[in-house]
């Protein structure tokens, strides 16, 4: 039940870096941190004593770029040369290069440097390679010639042999690297046979030092949410999670893409570029895989949402291009320049049943669609939601998003589980803003009755916002009749996940910058300069859509709560993309440093169970909770990861699934 996720983990650059760090100490006084609003009764009352921190020593490597970089030759010795594509050392004629590096103070905090490397790209290699010195800082290279180069200082830190061509050499240079400061080397040549190296003006290929630092820091807080089990699938080239659906006996129905090569646990399948459907059991053993190829490069499918009836068939949405055939009979063509969007039915074994493919129409460039997520009910009907601009017919009366194409509108409609068009309805674009007021359906879920809930964002003067971009949640009857809705006004944001509780309350997440009143308590988003800033948000309606509580959950940078689930107890999970320090509940977690994703489970009551931080280098897509409480996440890595002390490393440094099970 995803919603549309335009955030995607990304590594930050900080400082002259373009690797993250995971940076923090623990133990000892808690630090504080930006995090949830106080909220007033019980749960207030269980968080207030902290959860002790459990601590984890990692490994990182931070990439310090180069600052400046020269060469210089005897044979002209008044002339500099800062702006060549390649600096050359050699010793006939002879020539020599000088290298540039700082490390911030604020990058070793609390660390340890444990390596540092001097990475070089070569253009043209040698018999010999050159050695490296340290240097005197007393040169700038747009004056740097043979005449005022500066002297070494000690004895060579490492000497090369022979070096390739079009080819990558390091150099150790740990006994050099003290802490943060401005550090020179000399490359001098060793025979008469150069190398040409690529300089700073070479971008990516230009002269960088690899600094791998030991950092501890909180990584769990709380008790329960250990690994029940892992499992690293796909094999060779890429693959990636893009849905994941649980049935009530725990086993999961996963969507993948994949290129070239996918191994999912069972066969291997070569394709070049494919979808699959694959189910697991509870305990993460492969049931089955299905793939559905792709004909040619112009065709694609990505699905967006899965869910399962409760007679264990699958109703799956996503977008597609080009010719698509899923086995139930062939899509509308869509040109490979633009993007349709369906909604499928699979048999508890994956085989097709049913399939429908939509299209808006209208002038402009902006004419799109998208099916954000697909629920059902007790009759195995397939609901879904999303956005669209321009006109979309469903089956029915067709739909105008906005006065004007350039806004989305939001699109909700039910299906029979033949697949026959029941109703459909629009929330169209507000009406403050011809270009920034749209309506968008993110999730949706039903309640035993077959109530209707969806969540997204609104535009002015829709389900009760008051201005543009108003997160919302909102129930409809079994026939698409409005019963109520909870627009958060006063903030921007997106609701992008629910999830339906015992008794009928609804979880919700997403994100918000701004503020806006909930429960009798005013929930205002953290100070900061992000381009983006918002807090991840968590709370919960009763099925009358009556405030219970809320949290705001963040950092001064951007976080969302992509993801929420919940447990027959109504215990509720969720996974948060955070930058820096986090308190979730349980006391600060992370460094500032740090990019990683969390997963946090809290009482129905909002009271914190446990939270913990992944290891950077994972990205999680997708999360269902399991019917023993359990929590499935699924994501990808490509770097080394390690997982509860497990580690994990991929055939090719090319994106391969996790999955993982937390306990309760």
């Amino acid at each position: 039940m995803s919603g549309w996720k335009v955030w995607q983990q990304a590594g930050r650059v900080v400082g002259a870096t373009a690797g993250l760090m995971l940076l923090t100490h623990c133990g000892g006084a808690e630090e504080t941190a930006a995090g949830g609003q106080p909220q007033a009764g019980e749960a207030a009352k269980q968080e207030a004593s902290l959860d002790s921190c459990q601590p984890v020593t990692r490994y990182m490597d931070l990439q310090v770029n180069l600052q400046e970089d020269a060469h210089v030759e005897a044979a002209m010795p008044d002339a500099s040369h800062p702006l060549d594509d390649l600096l050359v050392v050699d010793g006939s004629p002879q020539q020599e290069a000088y290298l540039r590096f700082q490390i911030a103070p604020h990058l070793l905090q609390d660390v340890t440097v444990t390596r540092a490397r001097l990475q070089l790209e070569l253009k043209d290699g040698s018999s010999n390679g050159p050695a490296i010195y340290r240097t005197s800082g007393s040169w700038i290279a747009d004056t740097l010639t043979w005449n005022t180069r500066p002297a070494r200082v000690g004895s060579a830190l490492g000497d090369l042999g022979a070096v390739a061509s079009n080819s990558m050499v390091e150099y150790d240079i740990t006994a050099a690297i003290t802490g943060a400061g401005t550090y020179d080397f000399a490359l001098i040549p060793t025979s008469g046979d150069g190398v040409d190296i690529y300089s700073a003006d070479s971008a990516s290929r230009a002269p960088r030092v690899i600094v791998t630092v030991a950092g501890t820091f909180c990584e769990r807080r709380g008790t329960g949410g250990d690994v029940s089990w892992s499992q690293a699938r796909g094999g060779e080239n890429d693959q990636h999670v893009r849905a994941m659906a649980m049935d009530s006996q725990g086993n999961s129905v996963v969507a993948t893409n994949f290129f070239h090569k996918g191994n999912f646990g069972g066969p291997t399948f070569a394709t070049p570029y494919g979808f699959a459907l694959v189910k697991y059991a509870p305990d993460g053993t492969h049931q089955w895989s299905r793939v559905y190829v792709q004909p040619d490069p112009d065709s694609e499918v990505i699905a967006s949402d899965l869910t399962v009836t409760p007679l264990g068939n699958i109703l799956m949405v996503g977008t597609y291009k080009g010719e698509v055939d899923f086995g139930a009979g062939p899509l509308p063509v869509v040109s490979s320049y633009d993007h349709g969007f369906f909604v499928a039915k699979f048999s508890p074994t994956g085989a097709p049943v049913w399939a429908h493919g939509f299209n808006a129409s209208g002038e402009g460039s902006r004419i799109r669609e998208y099916a954000a997520a697909v629920a059902t009910d007790a009759n195995g009907s397939a609901i879904i939601t999303g956005h669209f601009t321009g006109w979309l017919n469903l089956g029915g009366e067709e739909l105008q998003s906005a006065e004007t194409p350039t806004q989305d509108g939001m699109f909700l409609a039910k299906f029979s589980w033949e697949g026959e068009h029941q109703w459909s309805l629009v929330v169209p674009a507000g009406n403050s803003n011809p270009w920034s007021d749209s309506s968008m359906g993110e999730d949706v879920v039903t309640d035993a009755q077959g109530r209707i809930i969806v969540g997204g964002q609104v535009g002015t003067g829709r389900l009760g916002a008051t201005r543009d971009s108003t997160p919302f949640v909102a129930a409809y009857s079994p026939e698409g009749a409005l019963l109520w809705s909870r627009a958060l006004n006063g903030a921007r944001g997106q609701v992008s996940s629910l999830a339906l509780l015992p008794g009928g309350n609804v979880a919700f997440s997403g994100a918000f910058s701004g503020s806006f009143d909930f429960a009798g308590t005013t929930l205002t988003s953290t100070p900061n300069t992000s381009w983006s800033p918002a807090d991840g948000l968590v709370g919960v309606l009763t099925s009358a859509g009556s405030d219970l509580w809320a949290k705001g959950l963040g950092t001064p940078h951007y976080d969302a709560i992509d993801h929420l689930t919940a447990d027959p107890a109504g215990n509720i999970t969720f996974m948060m993309t955070a930058y820096g320090r986090v308190d979730l509940g349980g006391g600060v977690l992370g460094h500032p440093m740090q990019s990683a994703y969390a997963v946090a489970r809290f009482s129905g009551s909002g009271a914190h169970r446990w939270s913990r931080l992944l290891d950077p280098n994972i990205t999680l897509r997708v999360l269902a909770a399991s019917p023993d409480g359990g929590t499935v996440v699924g994501g990808e890595f490509m770097h080394p990861i390690t997982v509860d002390g497990t580690p994990y490393t991929t055939p090719d440094l090319e994106s391969e699934l996790l999955f993982l099970k937390f306990a309760p």
